[in-house]
């Protein structure tokens, strides 16, 4: 029952990120001359999140390799 209760969570969960609403709200100008300046900081804040997670992988990874020596 747990497990079904996840996968409704994480596809709820990707249909709220991923709806066309999300990507193009209201007042999203690509015109703006501020517009490449703010979409590089959103870029650069998924790069450093996915940095992140790939690090904590990482030193969880390599922990668990050092203790089963």
């Amino acid at each position: 029952m747990k497990n079904t209760i996840n996968h409704v969570i994480y596809a709820v969960a990707s249909v709220a990120v991923t709806s066309s609403p999300a990507f193009a709200h209201a007042g999203h100008d690509h015109n703006h001359w501020s517009s490449q300046f703010m979409h590089g900081l959103f870029y650069l804040s998924l790069a450093a999140v996915g940095a992140a997670c790939l690090f904590a992988g990482y030193k969880a990874y390599s922990r668990k390799q050092s203790s089963s020596k």
